[in-house]
């Protein structure tokens, strides 16, 4: 298992938003969410012998955040917060894909930065990004049999993400997003099956999120 080190900028930044959110009490709703995530990493700019090559399959994981909403208008938001975000994919390798099975589960801090337009008091859209930060990685991760390498030299992570949600009641709240990496997480090497690299693709993150939200002002 590797370990990071989180950058104080994003803890700094985070909970700079949330106390600046407090000084407007009157216009600010706090909570806490709870999601399933099912994540699926993807490959981009795969070498030609390998372009129809499956690496990864669905790997299910959970969201923990800590949540602020202001309102800028009767229609707008803008919502941050700090949370607990594990995500990644089932790695496949070998023979018929089955030789080998590692899940490749990626524990990352993240901090979403969105617009939340409410199309009704309780339905609404959201657009926006999400800066994440690895700070732990399992199962031996990079792991040499995978090809998957330079994971602690992009830890730091960009996304972007939409969604639609509701609110059932005035404290309870549901919605769905999706998640999809904008900057790479690590890098996939290809050899020709006796050893020498012969390309490499980038891999970055994706994932759906099934919400679940709670106000507690």
């Amino acid at each position: 298992m590797y370990k990071f080190k989180v950058p104080k900028v994003l803890l700094i930044t985070g909970l700079s938003l949330l106390i600046g959110c407090k000084l407007q009490a009157k216009q600010v709703h706090f909570g806490f969410s709870t999601s399933l995530i099912v994540s699926n990493a993807r490959i981009a700019n795969k070498i030609d012998i390998y372009r129809d090559y499956r690496v990864f399959y669905p790997l299910y994981g959970f969201n923990l955040e800590g949540f602020a909403e202001y309102k800028l208008s009767n229609r707008w938001r803008i919502q941050s917060g700090l949370g607990y975000l594990k995500k990644g994919g089932i790695v496949r390798f070998g023979v018929n894909h089955y030789t080998n099975i590692i899940d490749m589960k990626l524990d990352y801090l993240q901090m979403p930065l969105l617009a939340n337009y409410y199309i009704t008091d309780r339905f609404f859209v959201s657009m926006g990004f999400e800066l994440a930060y690895l700070i732990s990685s399992e199962n031996k991760l990079p792991y040499p049999g995978t090809g998957l390498v330079q994971f602690r030299d992009n830890a730091f992570e960009i996304s972007g993400l939409a969604g639609v949600n509701y609110w059932i009641s005035k404290k309870l709240g549901v919605g769905i997003r999706y998640n999809h990496g904008i900057t790479k997480i690590s890098v996939m090497q290809w050899t020709d099956g006796y050893g020498p690299v012969i390309g490499q693709s980038n891999v970055y993150n994706q994932y759906f999120q099934l919400l679940f939200k709670i106000k507690i002002d």
